[in-house]
């Protein structure tokens, strides 16, 4: 069963280059409604053939060239024919990588793998490894440090696993010697053989095995397996057939692989797979099919998830957001962090509201409403839940905003108050930034009365927590403030990106003077026809193939604010325009990051999100339909009793907790939005 908002990543990536560092996820409990195992789907070959394996059936994906592969949860197929690209099971939606970056020839690709659940692509070209995300956010480049893959070695074949280490073949000698089987830690940053004389090498689904290829005595390639360190070696093949391109079944009860009778024109080549305690052998095609198969994949359907996290009403599903995302003092539940500070808005004005959950990405606490002239009991016994005494609450606004009643309050239950306040919403924006951090790599400008800009631009820009070096200033229309104003002014742009998000934030950003920066400097502007589209487009600027996503009707600001600030260190909040079908813009997103994205929830009652918008996103991100579940958290607690997808808000249903994404520190694609402006 999953734990509560636990990593659903099928593989985990550590620091791996200069484009991002990833943390690392730990490994995903086995339930066949989540990572291990999962089902047996069709079988993928290259050109797009795929064979079920039940009824002996072909078809073809169309777009599909070769070392095809599906994605961890069957959403999706890799393949290269020039550039790696990857389609939908239909073959459609197709997305191409950019060509490699600083690999040390222009080899052509091969040997395609999904990794980190589906975030990044692993492959090979002329004898080096290399990685890109998956859905082309960045150029891929060198997956191993110089020193741990010399252009005296040749690599090629890797395989990944749930702890993501990635086993290769390497041959040495100036790539003549022979093949072994190696292993990267990128977590240790070591290189170490665990198999000699072997190749093509195949991780099974739990990561605790190695399938094989070896020549036995006789010189014909045999399939192998032994454990993760290379021990307890066993042959899985024999006779006088040649075996090749092992790969488990998601089960990991069968290998399914290349069989051949020889080496030369009159080769039979067919798909064979084997059981693993037994040995037996069962073909899949017969010889007929023979020319067009080869390098066989068994799909994985695992199901993802949805979810709903919601109170009895807007203000309390901020309450119901904290207890879905921190800890009980004293308590420490899987997938929950600890609170070290709080937030507090007016329920009833989102001028104030809309950079909170910037300031509680970076505190690492919830936001909370209350009414202005004091705390909600609710309130009061949240922060009482998850916070120790002496930990510091903010309050944002002045007192005709949330009044010295609710900082009196505040410091008698034992925490300290911290007012942030300007003389308006915009001075306010500007103490709220400053407080996140002094030295900013990211600003943010969006909207102040664009409360749906401005919230998805705050949880991007908390996205770091504690470590977070983006602020989020609010422009009053197209014009800035004095206050803004001074404050951008004090900023050196060559230094701090300044990001303007929609046409009225960049008006104001570029016709407004700047006495302290150069006459020609450089901004990056996003932008967005609709609530749902500038979502999206701060979601693919900010977020590399995020595992989880947020998602709010543009009608419910309150509900937005519950959401980035529940949503700000594990992905994007997006928004839907409608409160009964999923915005276009949403669901072509997640088509885009299915094999990525294993997790949306939504956030708001069935009266801001219908259930129908949920079930559009649970298919859309998944290999179909059957392969998502939904899982109600009304108050933000895990439900006792069933459920199923289609249970709506107010219903108590049995469900095991969703998963929850895990922290991946952003990685913004700075280069198609950098654009110059002359002062």
């Amino acid at each position: 069963m999953f734990t509560r908002r636990r990593a659903a990543a099928l593989a985990t990536a550590v620091a791996l280059a200069a484009a991002g560092t990833l943390a690392a996820a730990p490994g995903a409990a086995a339930d066949d409604a989540g990572p291990w195992p999962g089902t047996e789907g069709k079988i993928l070959n290259d050109g797009g053939l795929v064979i079920d394996p039940v009824t002996g059936g072909t078809s073809t994906i169309p777009n599909v060239g070769s070392y095809a592969t599906w994605a961890p949860d069957g959403s999706r197929v890799l393949s290269v024919s020039g550039q790696i690209s990857s389609v939908l099971p239909n073959g459609t939606k197709k997305i191409t990588l950019p060509w490699a970056q600083g690999l040390r020839s222009s080899a052509p690709y091969e040997d395609l793998t999904f990794w980190n659940g589906g975030s990044y692509v692993v492959f090979a070209s002329g004898g080096q490894l290399a990685y890109g995300p998956s859905d082309a956010s960045w150029a891929p480049g060198p997956l191993l440090p110089a020193n741990l893959e010399p252009a005296t070695v040749c690599d090629s074949g890797p395989s990944v696993n749930v702890k993501g280490l990635v086993a290769f073949e390497r041959r040495t000698g100036n790539c003549s010697s022979a093949t072994g089987v190696y292993v990267y830690d990128g977590a240790a940053r070591t290189v170490k053989l665990v198999l000699a004389d072997a190749e093509q090498p195949a991780w099974s689904p739990d990561g605790t095995k190695l399938a094989f290829v070896r020549k036995d005595t006789d010189g014909n390639p045999q399939i192998f397996t032994a454990k993760a360190d290379g021990t307890d070696v066993r042959q899985l093949t024999t006779g006088p057939r040649r075996f090749a391109s092992p790969s488990w079944s998601p089960t990991g009860k069968r290998i399914i692989f290349d069989a051949h009778t020889s080496p030369n024109s009159d080769d039979v080549h067919t798909v064979e797979y084997a059981d693993t305690t037994t040995g037996e052998l069962t073909p899949v095609t017969d010889a007929a099919q023979g020319t067009s198969v080869g390098n066989p994949s068994w799909q994985p359907l695992r199901k993802n998830s949805t979810g709903r996290v919601w109170g009895a009403n807007a203000y309390l599903t901020a309450t119901a957001s904290s207890r879905w995302t921190w800890n009980t003092l004293g308590h420490s539940e899987p997938g929950l962090a600890n609170a070290k500070s709080a937030v507090l808005v007016n329920q009833d004005d989102p001028a104030y509201a809309v950079t909170a959950p910037a300031l509680a990405g970076r505190k690492e606490g919830p936001v909370l409403m209350t009414q202005k002239t004091g705390l909600s009991s609710t309130t009061k016994n949240e922060l009482k839940r998850i916070l120790a005494p002496g930990k510091p609450v903010y309050l944002t606004g002045s007192t005709s905003v949330l009044d010295n009643t609710v900082a009196s309050q505040v410091k008698a239950l034992g925490y300290v108050p911290v007012r942030l306040t300007g003389a308006d919403r915009y001075a306010t924006s500007v103490m709220v930034s400053k407080t996140i951090t002094s030295a900013p790599k990211y600003v943010f400008l969006a909207g102040g009365t664009e409360y749906r800009a401005a919230l998805s631009a705050a949880a991007a820009a908390g996205s770091d927590g504690s470590a977070s070096a983006a602020g989020i200033v609010l422009t009053n229309g197209n014009k800035l403030t004095a206050s803004v104003q001074a404050y951008l002014n004090s900023l050196n742009p060559d230094k701090t990106m300044i990001i303007p998000v929609g046409a009225a934030a960049r008006y104001a950003l570029t016709h407004t003077s700047y006495s302290r920066w150069p006459s020609t400097y450089s901004y990056y502007p996003i932008s967005g026809t609709t609530d749902g589209s500038l979502s999206v487009a701060i979601a693919m600027f900010w977020w590399t193939a995020p595992n989880m996503t947020g998602l709010a009707y543009s009608g419910a600001w309150r509900d937005g604010v519950s959401g980035a600030a529940a949503m700000n260190v594990y992905g994007p909040l997006l928004w839907s325009s409608s409160a009964t079908t999923l915005s276009p813009e949403v669901n072509n997103y997640l088509l885009r990051e299915a094999a990525s994205v294993n997790i949306m929830v939504g956030f708001g009652g069935t009266g801001s999100l219908a259930q129908a918008e949920l079930n559009t996103a649970g298919t859309s991100m998944s290999a179909g339909s059957a392969y998502y579940t939904y899982h109600p958290y009304y108050n933000g607690l895990v439900p006792t009793t069933t459920s199923s997808r289609t249970l709506s808000a107010g219903t108590t249903g049995s469900a095991p907790a969703a998963p929850r994404a895990e922290r991946i520190a952003a990685q913004p694609n700075l280069t198609p939005l950098k654009t110059l402006h002359h002062q």
